[in-house]
């Protein structure tokens, strides 16, 4: 488990070389944090849209995260530190991490960013406003945004409604450069 300097545990980013999607949440959730695994919460349905979207093959379980890179995909967060809701989270907290996710998909040369939420791409942003779906500017030049429904359980989007999105990254991801 690896420590932030005040020796709290923190979830590390999951993103290597030929990462084609950076997935891109507010924060990890405690459990995730507890646990060492990304979209780790009971009722997170991330891991089920990414098989049912075909971003994966098969469903997996949070603690094969690690399995995210031999499919293209990666997973970091704007903030470190857990909180049970984003809504614990300060607006210059989220635009802390912004550099941070900068470096990010420069050093892996990172194509397509996928922000889990709207709420996630506006903080990173800026920005006031924003659709599903692939973004018409973008936080780095040369990358593009795509802005997902939050796979939270708790979002009010129904599953299938969720999926749609899913579906059209992974269409957008298996294109030609």
């Amino acid at each position: 488990m690896t420590r932030d300097t005040a020796g709290a545990p923190v979830l590390q980013d999951l993103v290597a070389e030929g990462v084609q999607v950076l997935f891109v949440g507010f924060n990890p959730s405690p459990r995730s944090v507890q646990q060492g695994h990304h979209y780790a919460g009971r009722g997170n349905q991330f891991w089920r849209l990414l098989a049912a979207s075909g971003l994966t093959p098969r469903l997996l379980r949070p603690e094969e995260d690690h399995l995210l890179p031999r499919w293209g995909l990666g997973s970091t967060n704007l903030v470190a530190r857990p909180t049970v809701s984003a809504a614990e989270l300060s607006r210059s907290e989220l635009r802390a991490g912004v550099p941070h996710l900068r470096r990010l998909v420069a050093r892996y040369q990172v194509p397509l960013v996928a922000y889990t939420g709207k709420g996630v791409y506006l903080a990173a942003t800026g920005k006031q406003q924003a659709h599903w779906g692939a973004q018409e500017d973008s936080l780095i030049g040369g990358v593009t945004d795509f802005v997902l429904p939050s796979p939270s359980g708790l979002a009010r989007l129904p599953f299938a409604e969720k999926l749609g999105y899913y579906r059209a990254l992974a269409e957008l991801a298996q294109q030609p450069g």
